[in-house]
């Protein structure tokens, strides 16, 4: 017989039955519960094997940035997609699967898509004063209202917000309002006072929560908890410690940068020679980082369609139409840079996309020209070398191992 059964234990009176309530006794209820949750979350529908099937948590507030064609628009769409996901869903891997499912949640208003401009402001985004014009079968005490009378309207971010609170008490109620070039709009004008309430512990139903008096309609507003914002920012035009402090500070930021492993497996072949292009676009990216910043590198999208089609005409076509041009914005001006970064430097000239030939200004100027700097060079692109597929292979010597 347990001596121990009937026995009412007090650990109140003495140090170590305080420390085992306050401190033990907490942590194994801890542990107890994760044990129960677990054997309950690692079950399947069928009873097969155990896997985890939790909801994963996300940040409230981030922005992904990097260089241009990094796949942040992307990896936003999945974000999204994967912050309304329920448990009995499975993961998805595959792009044409995500994209459905994220046109799917966007039809259903879960999910919200705008892009910021220099133009835009806080009367399209939170609420405005707009002039509505009427019909002429309107009815009004004035002939002057009836051409013309100024409403209160609600904006994107608002109605959003307003749709997300009725959902807070259903099982599934995640919504996400993803921000396009985050970075372009002046955030002080569009966000307003609503900037503190994004904060996740300043939401609805926190204990730091804070509402705020909105200054047409003078309702008071609160972010609701289950709102998700998601942010891009291409820092090519603008660098991150640009950003405004008080977004900053809101957000977390998630870098982005080329990914060479999604291009290593693509080859563009012609007259029996083969061009690696993810060490080829790797190659460009380390002189873009040396002679600029790694801001302003050529992410992996712009080289993705070579998947389906991988022929030098395609090739050609992404040299000329974003690789040349991406460069020129950059390097304004400066093709000796631009040629470096290319190779063209070190190769024969049917294998350059930039030639520089050398002139004289006598030979083009008549007269005396005096102390005018006038430049000995000047530069050709030179188109019909873009077919030729040595003028890739040649761009590093490293290309030649592949």
């Amino acid at each position: 017989k347990n001596k121990f059964k009937d026995k009412k234990w007090d650990s109140q009176g003495d140090a170590i039955g305080s420390y085992i309530d306050e401190t033990i006794l907490p942590e194994l209820r801890k542990m107890w519960n994760k044990l129960i949750n677990g054997e309950e979350n690692s079950k399947t529908s069928d009873g097969g094997d155990e896997k985890e099937t939790m909801k994963k948590e996300f940040d409230k507030n981030v922005i992904f940035y990097g260089p241009p064609g990094t796949g942040k628009t992307y990896t936003t769409a999945k974000r999204a997609v994967e912050i309304c996901k329920t448990e009995s869903e499975k993961e998805l891997t595959d792009y044409s699967e995500i994209m459905k499912k994220y046109n799917e949640l966007k039809k259903k208003n879960r999910i919200e898509f705008i892009t910021f401009h220099q133009s835009y402001g806080y009367e399209e985004f939170i609420e405005g004063i707009k002039p509505i014009v009427l019909n002429e079968d309107d009815e009004s005490d004035s002939e002057n209202s009836q051409e013309i009378k100024y409403e209160i309207v609600d904006g994107i971010f608002k109605k959003f917000c307003d749709e997300a609170r009725k959902a807070q008490d259903k099982e599934n109620n995640e919504y996400v309002f993803i921000i396009d070039e985050i970075n372009r709009g002046n955030i002080s004008k569009i966000f307003g006072e609503l900037i503190t309430l994004i904060e996740t512990t300043k939401r609805a139903g926190k204990k730091e929560c804070i509402s705020t008096k909105l200054p047409y309609s003078k309702e008071e507003f609160t972010v609701p908890d289950n709102v998700y914002i998601i942010g891009t920012m291409n820092t090519a035009d603008r660098s991150i410690a640009l950003m405004d402090t008080a977004l900053r500070r809101r957000f977390y930021f998630e870098e982005m940068l080329p990914n060479y492993d999604l291009l290593k497996d693509i080859f563009v072949e012609d007259e029996g020679v083969k061009v690696n292009i993810g060490a080829m676009l790797k190659a460009i990216n380390e002189r873009i980082e040396y002679l600029y910043d790694r801001e302003h590198t050529i992410g992996h999208a712009v080289f993705l369609e070579l998947n389906e089609n991988n022929d030098i005409d395609k090739l050609e076509n992404i040299f000329k139409k974003s690789v040349i041009p991406l460069l020129q914005e950059y390097f304004y001006e400066d093709y000796d840079k631009i040629r470096l970064i290319l190779g063209d430097n070190a190769k024969d000239e049917d294998e350059q996309f930039i030639f520089a030939e050398s002139i004289k200004p006598k030979d083009v100027f008549e007269g005396d020209i005096g102390d005018i700097d006038i430049p000995e060079k000047k530069y050709i692109i030179k188109y019909e070398n873009f077919r030729n597929i040595m003028a890739y292979k040649n761009i590093s010597k490293k290309l030649s191992d592949e």
